[in-house]
Order: structure tokens, then C-alpha cells, then sequence
């Protein structure tokens, strides 16, 4: 059964949120990488659209030094300690770089199927089958590519590894939206699957 939004609290979280950003000048983005919180889940924290788990929460304000009670005493200014921005705005600047590395690679245009093995030629791949076939011209939901991967390119992914890839692409060259998932006897079923395809 879904959980339901406390409007009221989910909107003080993610105020919260928006304090540490700016105490810590990280952007959506880095502060959802730096907390290890996949990205698009943190936006759907801090847009206030799906419920906080108390565990995930904690996960968030552990890396800045922020215990629970203080995240929530109203009225009241969370403190990072300047050792723990420093450390913070150390891994954004590594982020930025390795993003732009990536970026870089991404200029590299393919003739043919890359080969080879390892995080590379992950990432080649994933850019060969979005940019340079015409696979995601019809929607995919992240199940349908672990077959279709294995099965057509010879390129065997677990679905979490396959998520992340994807998600520098969502945006700018796939949309990725919600749809709602048959269960076996045609009823529909609680859980949302999201289909990705071409913008």
C-alpha cells in the first residue's frame, strides 16, 4: 500500500535540505550524490512528492554531521561544521571533473558496436545503443533492456547498473515516464514501472 505525503513535514524536510545546500553551497545534484542517494528518488524527497523513511533520512544528514533530533528542532539553524564543508565542497569539485570527463568521452562517436569490457566500455555501450540505434524508439522499462541487452547486443546488465547509466541521458535525449504495471491476472498493480524512450 503507498504511503501518503505529511504536506506539513515534507515540506519542513525539505527545507531542511535547502539549508544544508546552502550552508554547504552543493547543488541538487552533488548533495544527493554526496548523501549516496540515487538522484531522481533525492528530487522526489525534496519536491515533497514521495515520503522519507526515517532510515533514509538519517543516511542523508550522516555525512554532515547532523543527528536527527537537531534536523528536527523547529525554529532552530542546523550547524555544519567548517571541516565537513570543506570535505563536502572536495567531493563537488571531484564530482564536476569526473562529469566532464564523461562529458568529454561522450564526444566520441561510434561506427560500429564498441567492444571490450569493464566501466568503459559500460558507458560506450549504453552511448552506442541510446545514440546510434534505434532501440528506445519504442518505449523500454528497465526490465524489458536486461533481456533485450543479453539478448541483442550480447551485453549483460544487472537493472541498477543499467539505471545509472541511463540517467545522464534521461533529459536531454530520453524522457523516462511513470506507467502503470499488469499484474498477471490483468489487474493493475500498486507499483509504478517507468518506460524509457526517445525525446
Amino acid at each position: 500500500m503507498a504511503r501518503t505525503v505529511n504536506k506539513k513535514l515534507a515540506e519542513f524536510i525539505s527545507e531542511r535540505f535547502n539549508e544544508i545546500m546552502t550552508e554547504t553551497g552543493l547543488d541538487l545534484e552533488i548533495f544527493a550524490a554526496y548523501s549516496k542517494i540515487g538522484y531522481s528518488t533525492f528530487r522526489t524527497y525534496h519536491s515533497r512528492t514521495v515520503p522519507i523513511s526515517v532510515e533514509t533520512l538519517h543516511r542523508i544528514c550522516e555525512p554532515f554531521d547532523i543527528v536527527l533530533s537537531d534536523f528536527f528542532k523547529a525554529n532552530t539553524s542546523l550547524i555544519i561544521s567548517e571541516k565537513i564543508k570543506n570535505k563536502a565542497n572536495t567531493f563537488a569539485a571531484q564530482y564536476i571533473l569526473e562529469k566532464k570527463k564523461i562529458i568529454k568521452e561522450d564526444d566520441i562517436i561510434f561506427h560500429k558496436k564498441p567492444v571490450g569490457s569493464g566501466n568503459k566500455w559500460e558507458r560506450d555501450m549504453i552511448k552506442y545503443i541510446t545514440l546510434h540505434t534505434d532501440y528506445f524508439h519504442t518505449e523500454r522499462s528497465i526490465a524489458d533492456m536486461v533481456h533485450d541487452f543479453t539478448k541483442d547486443f550480447d551485453f549483460p546488465l544487472e537493472s541498477g547498473r543499467i539505471y545509472e547509466l541511463l540517467r545522464k541521458y534521461v533529459g536531454p535525449t530520453l524522457k523516462k515516464e511513470p506507467s502503470m504495471r499488469l499484474n498477471n491476472d490483468k489487474t493493475t498493480s500498486n507499483r509504478t514501472v517507468f518506460l524509457y524512450s526517445k525525446i
